[in-house]
């Protein structure tokens, strides 16, 4: 079979015209960090958004590149693996692959070992033939570059295992990375060097495969308390702050499988560190460290856990409490561990003070199909609980969806009602639509069914049409106006009745969004009814002085042309957009608009 080599031809045939041009400028811009080649492979961090981590392979097949930024997630090949695949041929080393081999004419790697490479076999040879002396000699020279290396080497002389690695480098780099002295928050890490922590952590993941899985545990927590000290100190808006939390923990718990701490001391410390934590760390620590505590564990776990629940004092409606939601958080996803969605229900119903309380429970309740239990649970959260952040709504929603399942369509359009008359949208009023259209197509031969379904639709549009309508705005607040009709004319428009919605809003007056949407609507057949609404709103762009409106004052005007030529009234655009420009001939930006839209110029200049 052929061998295929690296070169910059194969890298950009492998990525499309924009990856290649993006990434040349990466490479060249120094963003590919922490090279490292193995024979026909590589790997890389490059910095870009945020740092991403590129593995890369030369196959028979051609050039293959994993990234972990979101485009390499979906399988392509991305700027930042054509950046490291240029930093790797610029580098000159071997990035061929072996020929085809037939699997029985080479040994067989050890258990967990890469598969040796062509390079790798030559390297052997070579090796095996040199003096022992010199042999040791080198490797000494690299154990002082190399802690990793020097701490298995210690290990296969004798040493004991939990002692052999130094990580007091380790820590010094993890410091350097985190800790963000207080004077220092105009330039916070994360923007400033976004690579340098997931470096850090890549390194304590590697002790995981090297044999010390203890000391990558130990090294993952004190990241985490970095992390939560300096956390006050950072502006986290690109989200490497969380990124760095999450990879910290999957490391961590990698490293206690791998290392089999001591259940009831992991157990404590998976508590402390989670009530001591403002960022929710290990707040999700189960179900992924159960079969790590195992049954010592958990025990332990449990015990310490529901004592603390049990002595949490009653809870307060509107009073939040920070110990209280770590405490009861970490007991609901032990209940559900453990027993399931009884056990969770029996944490939430212990110390119910709220209809979001009420919320959550009924929700469980009805996913785990159990809606007449749901249905009592709703009923106490409206008879006992006023509204809450919508939650009030919420439960009626979820008790129509209950009561439809039971076949209670009835009972469910009530419920339904209430939302709509308490708050009236078009979403309401589709809920109640599609619930009164399932009561006609389950039981069509019903009598009375088709007319109690409209009578639905004709209170709806009554209540709708009775609300006030838009106040004009005033000169002293031109901004603030009503939404008048608004809903109302939503709700014709959604059921295509456009003629209705018109006169709606003639009547009781619309958002100017809404007024646009009628208009064009209302061009089809009237073409002359829809002139004056999009003339006053780009008018009204025309007066904001800002480019952005102009560009949409302009189309909207070119709409406009449109509209005045099925009128047959061509002239009077002309003379309208004389007028505008004459007006406002002052706005210079806004002639450019209108002249890049191609709307005809004043009066004046025309033959």
């Amino acid at each position: 079979m052929t061998r295929i080599v690296l070169t910059e031809e194969l890298i950009r045939d492998r990525a499309d015209g924009r990856s290649f041009e993006r990434g040349k400028t990466y490479y060249a811009g120094g963003a590919v960090r922490g090279l490292a080649v193995d024979g026909a492979s590589a790997s890389a961090t490059v910095d870009g958004t945020r740092a991403y981590r590129v593995q890369l392979r030369v196959t028979p097949r051609g050039l293959d590149g994993d990234c972990s930024c979101p485009y390499g997630q979906d399988g392509m090949f991305c700027k930042h693996c054509v950046a490291t695949a240029l930093a790797w041929l610029a580098r000159g080393e071997t990035s061929r692959a072996p020929s085809a081999t037939p699997p029985d004419a080479r040994p067989a790697p050890a258990t967990g070992a890469k598969p040796a490479t062509a390079t790798d076999e030559r390297l052997r040879g070579f090796l095996e033939s040199q003096d022992p002396r010199w042999l040791a000699a080198e490797l000494l020279r690299a154990a002082h570059a190399d802690p990793l290396l020097r701490a298995r080497l210690e290990v296969a002389a004798g040493a004991d295992t939990r002692n052999a690695f130094d990580d007091r480098d380790l820590r010094r780099r993890l410091a350097n990375a985190i800790q963000i002295d207080e004077h220092d928050y105009a330039d916070p890490y994360p923007y400033a060097h976004p690579g340098r922590v997931s470096d850090a952590l890549s390194e304590v993941s590697r002790l995981i495969a090297a044999g010390f899985a203890d000391k990558a545990a130990e090294l993952s927590e004190y990241a985490l308390e970095l992390i939560e000290a300096s956390a006050g100190h950072l502006d986290d808006s690109n989200g490497e702050l969380g990124d760095a939390l999450a990879t910290a923990q999957e490391i961590h718990l990698e490293a206690c499988r791998a290392a089999a701490p001591d259940p009831v001391e992991l157990a404590d410390r998976l508590l402390d560190m989670a009530l001591a934590s403002e960022y929710e760390v290990f707040l999700d620590a189960l179900p992924g460290y159960a079969e790590v505590l195992g049954e010592a564990g958990m025990a332990h776990y449990r015990c310490r856990l529901e004592a603390m629940w049990q002595a949490l004092p009653p809870s307060r409606p509107g009073v939040y409490d920070d110990g209280r939601f770590t405490v009861t958080y970490l007991m609901e996803r032990l209940a559900e561990h453990e027993g399931g969605g009884d056990a969770l229900i029996e944490v939430l119903a212990r110390d119910v003070s709220s209809s979001y309380d009420v919320f959550r429970i009924s929700e469980r309740l009805a996913g785990d199909g159990r809606d007449e239990e749901a249905l009592g649970w709703i009923q106490r959260g409206l008879d006992e609980f006023s509204d809450e952040g919508g939650h009030e709504a919420k439960l009626r929603t979820l008790g129509a969806e209950c009561l439809q399942r039971l076949g209670c369509r009835d009972a469910a359009m009530r419920l339904l009602w209430a939302n709509f008359a308490e708050n009236p949208s078009l979403s309401a009023y589709q809920a109640l639509h599609t619930t009164a259209q399932g009561t006609l197509a389950q039981d069509t031969a019903a009598q009375g069914t088709a007319e109690a379904a409209e009578s639905w639709r004709e209170r709806a549009l009554a209540l709708l049409a009775a609300l006030p309508a838009a106040v004009e705005p005033r000169e002293s607040t031109p901004h603030i106006q009503s939404a008048g009709h608004s809903v109302l004319v939503e709700v014709l428009l959604w059921e295509e009745d456009v003629e209705g919605a018109w006169q709606a809003a003639q009547r009781g007056g619309c958002r100017e969004d809404l007024w646009l949407r009628l208009a064009r609507a209302r061009a089809e057949a009237h073409p002359a009814d829809a002139l004056p609404v999009l003339r006053q709103v780009a008018e009204r762009l025309v007066e904001a002085k800002h480019r952005s409106a102009y560009r949409l004052a302009a189309g909207l005007l070119v709409e406009s042309a449109v509209l005045y030529g099925r009128c047959g009234r061509e002239e009077d655009f002309h003379a309208y957009m004389a007028t505008l420009r004459t007006t406002h001939r002052a706005k210079r930006a806004l002639r450019d608009e209108l002249d890049r839209a191609g709307l005809p110029p004043s009066q004046a200049g025309r033959p």
